[in-house]
């Protein structure tokens, strides 16, 4: 995609039409069911802004273009990945030649207030292909950008997975993932990118393996730490 938008004169502009184009080259025709059969559900969150003005989190997908509509939706950052403030869409998910008035969507930043900095909220957000709320047990915030820099606090420092943030050159680390985000770039830039986000992951999963938290609930975990911080006083 980033050599084909060097072709097209940038970033710009050309990165849903691209995008849909790769999804429709890599996506399997059961695409739809091997999400839909998840244990874990997966959810793509967008703002619908026409015909009802709501935050939407899709998590059940009726077939293959269902969860390409949906993949693009959460990506119509307004006039960068297209021309335009918004992104045209297919009504509810249903096939190409059904009536109704389309949709009109726009990135799942927009879905949630700022505090958020675009990562969906579970409890609160319309499922319209499934009604039953997703209750979830505890939630971590995933970011290429450092938590701290872009004021992402909608969750507490122990369930934030991104980078640290560099003490020595904060604003030259934020101008380099912004120009990975929003410029063309060379593909050993995009490796070490992806091999960096694993490496905080990483550093995320062995303090949790630490504390003795991995796989235990907010409940669990609570009675840990009340428990260590007995010992102290005690001691």
């Amino acid at each position: 995609m980033s050599n084909d938008s060097k072709m097209l004169g940038g970033a710009r502009g050309n990165l849903l039409p691209l995008l849909k184009n790769e999804l429709n080259n890599i996506l399997d025709d059961d695409v739809h069911e091997v999400l839909n059969n998840r244990k874990g559900f997966v959810g793509l969150a967008y703002k619908e802004l026409f015909p009802n003005n709501r935050p939407i989190l899709d998590t059940q997908f009726i077939d293959r273009e269902h969860v390409i509509d949906s993949v693009c939706n959460s990506s119509a950052f307004p006039f960068f990945s297209s021309n335009w403030p918004c992104r045209i869409a297919r009504k509810n998910g249903e096939s190409q030649d059904s009536f109704g008035l389309p949709r009109i969507a726009v990135d799942g930043y927009f879905s949630v207030g700022r505090e958020r900095f675009g990562c969906p909220c579970f409890d609160t957000m319309e499922h319209p292909r499934d009604k039953e709320e997703h209750q979830v047990d505890r939630t971590v915030t995933v970011s290429v950008f450092p938590h701290d820099t872009i004021k992402l606090s909608a969750s507490e420092t122990r369930d934030q997975i991104s980078p640290e943030v560099d003490l020595v050159d904060g604003t030259g680390q934020m101008s380099n993932l912004l120009r990975l985000a929003t410029q063309c770039a060379e593909r050993e830039e995009y490796y070490k990118l992806y091999e960096d986000g694993w490496k905080d992951a990483e550093r995320w999963l062995k303090g949790e393996e630490q504390k003795g938290y991995w796989g235990l609930t907010n409940g669990e975990r609570r009675q840990i730490y009340a428990k260590n911080l007995l010992s102290k006083r005690l001691n």
